[in-house]
């Protein structure tokens, strides 16, 4: 278990793929605990590379450059998320007109996280590159 330093919550971590938090030390209003899942995802580590991935975690290396939009399969590198599945279906209604980005992230992954285009992303928010994005940048969604 790791205690949060900015922040008071727990995180523990089942595997590589799934952390669990534990948010209910926040505030005395959360009487229940709160349990919040990672959306499954690989994080690139020097070496790796995306059929190795794929085969680690029983999938097809095609679906995964589909899931990840990569434009350029042999083009991953360390720290990067790889996620596994696609997430289901999202109400375009329920994404936000703008989104902070957190530590770690890269226009693909918040893509991912609202079912959006990140070419789209990229253009509406006139970025020359996917990395183009840093921790606590306001970006549109829409």
């Amino acid at each position: 278990m790791v205690k949060g330093e900015e922040l008071k919550f727990d995180l523990i971590k089942i595997d590589e793929n799934l952390i669990v938090v534990n948010i209910s030390k926040l505030e005395n209003e959360f009487k229940n605990q709160v349990m919040i899942e990672e959306y499954p995802y690989h994080k690139v580590k020097r070496g790796d590379y995306l059929s190795k991935i794929a085969k680690n975690h029983d999938k097809k290396t095609k679906n995964l450059v589909k899931i990840n939009e990569l434009e350029n399969p042999n083009l991953i590198y360390p720290k990067q998320k790889i996620y596994l599945e696609r997430k289901k279906n999202i109400n375009l209604n329920d994404v936000p007109e703008y989104y902070i980005v957190k530590k770690g992230e890269n226009l693909i992954s918040v893509a991912l996280e609202y079912e959006l285009n990140w070419k789209d992303l990229k253009r509406i928010n006139n970025l020359e590159n996917i990395t183009d994005i840093y921790p606590g940048q306001k970006i549109k969604l829409k």
